[in-house]
């Protein structure tokens, strides 16, 4: 959820001129209208935390269809991922049974060492 948190900081502080946590504090003192802070979480969530039309990138692969699931749901557009997973082709059929399909490719190279 840190997408979300974000998101809300940046609505907050392009909106209000304060980051959201401080709207949050404002709005439990008094000092603010609590439909300023309402008004936030539901651009937020509209937005779904400002992941819509993004793409996902990782430097490894998927090993359960889960992670990707949740990126769907989140608004994710399209995967780049190394692959090499024994599992491939159910992440595979995840981007292809999400409505609209999520573009997946793969670059056959990790990045990273253990």
């Amino acid at each position: 959820r840190k997408a979300y948190t974000k998101y809300a900081d940046s609505r907050a502080f392009r909106t209000y001129g304060i980051p959201y946590r401080q709207l949050e504090e404002e709005v439990r003192r008094g000092g603010r209208a609590r439909e300023q802070k309402e008004e936030i979480d539901q651009r937020v969530r509209e937005g779904q935390g400002g992941l819509k039309g993004s793409v996902m990138i990782s430097d490894g692969f998927f090993p359960f269809r889960d992670g990707v699931d949740l990126a769907i749901r989140e608004g994710i557009t399209a995967i780049l991922q190394p692959g090499g997973s024994e599992r491939d082709h159910e992440v595979i059929q995840a981007c292809n049974e999400a409505d609209p399909p999520v573009a997946m490719a793969f670059t056959g190279q990790r990045c990273f060492r253990h």
